[in-house]
């Protein structure tokens, strides 16, 4: 029985470890859509948001400003990679106007946590001039 609590304590720091990185938190920026970067008249939009991964629910709070006009849609999408678009994940919140917030809470499954875990989920916020992105951001989760 004494050697098992030895054994506890030894691995108690490990423990500790592996559920401290069980919640990453950190930060990235939004810029202009791929599509846009250098045909852009005004380049200035930009954002930043930060994320917060608890287990499997995803959560985003930030700024952004500077878009071409007010935003259509705010989503969370994966693709295969970074920088590869894919699929829709979920809608986010989103202020009507060319700057404001934008938020969302996201409970992700087995396939967006590997996308994750890679680099593959990005924020896209669309307006009517620039329906397939007027400012992206890769979801880069600090390396292990």
């Amino acid at each position: 029985m004494r050697g098992m609590r030895l054994g506890l304590a030894a691995m108690a720091p490990l423990l500790l470890a592996m559920a401290a990185r069980a919640d990453d938190n950190f930060s990235f920026r939004l810029s202009p859509g791929p599509r846009l970067v250098g045909t852009r008249a005004d380049s200035s939009g930009s954002g930043r948001l930060s994320a917060r991964l608890s287990g499997n629910m995803l959560s985003l709070d930030g700024t952004y400003g500077g878009l071409l006009g007010a935003p259509t849609a705010a989503q969370l999408l994966r693709g295969s990679a970074p920088g590869v678009r894919g699929p829709k994940i979920a809608n986010l919140t989103i202020s009507p106007a060319v700057s404001g917030t934008i938020s969302g809470n996201i409970k992700l499954g087995g396939k967006e946590l590997a996308a994750f875990r890679k680099g593959g989920l990005y924020v896209e916020i669309d307006t009517a001039n620039a329906p397939d992105g007027d400012l992206w951001g890769w979801v880069m989760p600090p390396s292990e």
